[in-house]
């Protein structure tokens, strides 16, 4: 049995974790899903309570109700926020969350939310900086810098298009140089696997997204082409 009173969150003693599993046990709600992350998960930090909850996550995540993603998220963000050497007395806990994550991102999801459980999927495979910037695509920007003139340049991905601009660019300005978006065959690695994961899963949007974030941008100012997703990692 855990002893929640020797370990720490956020704010001081986790004695008050069990209370709050068996609250959102009995009536989920994002209020209370909240007040779990910020404790476990403060603005990205991890404590010891935070890897002590991996377990009921994981039988959270397990069950097909709507905790589901919310505990998948949650356990991405811990596991995401750790580096290898904290992770590694984990590793038999992060297993059962891994196989989970890569079974849900197969199957149909809101779009908003499936970004970030792509993400989770990543930081349970142990894959750096898309573990943590995938968001970009739920947002719809990424910033990036050209590795030729190091000018700044935003990368738009979404509904207003997807194209480079550089300068005073501001979201609903007219869209600047078209992104090349790679081609699906033409990916590998992660890439490979977050591209089909959201095929499969009929995440059009999702899929398109990722074709363009591991294509190619031209920067308006010195006309050098460039590979997003390597600029973007940097970025991180």
């Amino acid at each position: 049995m855990t002893d929640w009173s020797q370990l720490k969150h956020a704010y001081g003693s986790a004695q008050d974790i069990p209370a709050l599993f068996s609250r959102l046990e009995a009536e989920p709600t994002r209020e209370l899903w909240s007040d779990l992350w910020s404790r476990l998960c403060h603005q990205g930090s991890t404590y010891s309570a935070s890897f002590a909850a991996l377990a009921w996550l994981t039988d959270v995540a397990s069950q097909r109700g709507q905790n589901r993603d919310d505990a998948l998220l949650l356990a991405g963000a811990i596991v995401a926020g750790a580096d290898e050497k904290t992770l590694a007395p984990y590793a038999d806990k992060i297993e059962p969350l891994r196989l989970l994550a890569n079974d849900r991102i197969r199957e149909p999801a809101n779009p908003d939310v499936y970004v970030y459980l792509l993400q989770a999927a990543m930081a349970f495979d142990g894959v750096p900086v898309w573990s943590e910037c995938l968001e970009g695509l739920a947002e719809e920007e990424y910033e990036a810098s050209c590795p030729e003139c190091e000018m700044g340049v935003f990368i738009v991905i979404g509904e207003a298009g997807y194209f480079s601009a550089v300068g005073d660019y501001e979201p609903g300005d007219p869209a600047g140089i078209p992104l090349r978006p790679a081609l699906p065959d033409d990916l590998d690695g992660p890439a490979r696997q977050l591209y089909g994961a959201a095929y499969e899963a009929g995440a059009e949007r999702v899929a398109v997204g990722l074709t363009h974030l591991f294509g190619s941008a031209t920067c308006a100012e010195c006309g050098s082409e460039f590979s997003v997703a390597e600029q973007v990692a940097d970025q991180y």
